[in-house]
């Protein structure tokens, strides 16, 4: 029996204030909670349970950061001057509570896990360990204050670092780079037209194996959801369900894992036409469950079994 997981990197405005990209995208920041209560509505609906990986930032209205310490990234000059307690930017932008009071409502017993504390980059060069040991234990302490024991780390922009810190705070599953040859072998800005071509000839996406390293269990990715805007308009319309209906297909036969993941901002772009797309996905999974060839589970689920 193969296995179906999703994930879902929920940021707001925390996954690009250090980009400065958060004005080409604030109104689908300002759509996201609606997004986030309509993807909810569709995991009742199957019966799909996700993880959804919070930016614990989202839970504090702080007044600045004094206790934290600044990665060396060149493209700022101080990772917390740059966020909005610092610069005042549109507040419900970046903090939202209710997302969390919204997924512990729902029917399904989603997974509460972590995307860090203020989407720091742990995997770029110039993050220290010292700015990791800081992110890392702030983000668990918020999330132990609002109830939640997390067990999985998704790694802001998937760039991966610092795992034996995540160890020493009890995180017990991460989400690896999705399962290509060139998410390894590449650099960055050279993986674009790869990932695209995946898209425009509907490429099979990977089923993986969770493996163990460094005392935490590594998920690879299989496929992001791709949005419908940036660029992605111009591959063939519908790839992205037709890719996920054929990673389900091949999870079923190799008893494998299928991961399925996106940003819930990406939703919100155009989020009649992404939600329409996502349940065509979540309808076929619950099918293929219901005959008995695949099950869903979260992250932690999976850390327990291996």
């Amino acid at each position: 029996m193969g296995t179906f997981v999703v994930s879902l990197d929920t940021e707001f405005s925390w996954g690009c204030f250090d980009t400065g990209d958060v004005d080409r995208y604030k109104q689908a920041y300002r759509n996201t909670r609606s997004a986030i209560t309509s993807l909810c509505d569709l995991f009742d609906q199957y019966e799909v349970p996700a993880t959804w990986a919070l930016v614990m930032h989202l839970l504090e209205d702080c007044s600045g950061h004094e206790e934290m310490i600044s990665p060396e990234i060149d493209r700022v000059d101080d990772w917390f001057d740059a966020s909005p307690c610092s610069s005042g930017i549109e507040k419900e932008l970046w903090y939202a509570p209710d997302v969390l009071t919204e997924l512990r409502s729902r029917e399904v017993d989603h997974e509460i896990g972590l995307h860090g504390y203020s989407h720091m980059i742990l995997g770029e060069p110039g993050c220290t360990r010292e700015a990791a040991e800081a992110e890392i234990q702030k983000a668990v302490a918020v999330a132990e204050e609002a109830g939640i024991s997390p067990q999985t780390f998704i790694f802001p922009r998937n760039k991966i670092g610092h795992i034996d810190i995540l160890a020493e705070h009890g995180i017990q599953s991460y989400r690896g780079k999705d399962d290509r040859w060139y998410e390894y072998r590449i650099p960055g800005p050279l993986r674009r037209p790869l990932r695209f071509g995946d898209e425009f000839f509907c490429r099979t996406p990977p089923v993986v194996t969770p493996q163990k390293k460094s005392g935490l269990v590594e998920v690879p990715g299989s496929q992001i959801f791709r949005p419908v805007n940036d660029k992605w308009q111009y591959t063939p319309a519908r790839t992205q369900v037709k890719r996920a209906k054929k990673g389900l297909d091949r999870a079923a036969k190799t008893g494998k894992i299928f991961h399925l993941w996106f940003h819930p901002f990406n939703v919100a772009t155009e989020l009649e036409r992404h939600l329409q797309l996502f349940e065509e996905v979540l309808k076929y999974a619950a099918q293929l469950r219901s005959e008995g060839k695949i099950q869903v589970q979260t992250m932690a689920d999976l850390a327990e079994r291996a």
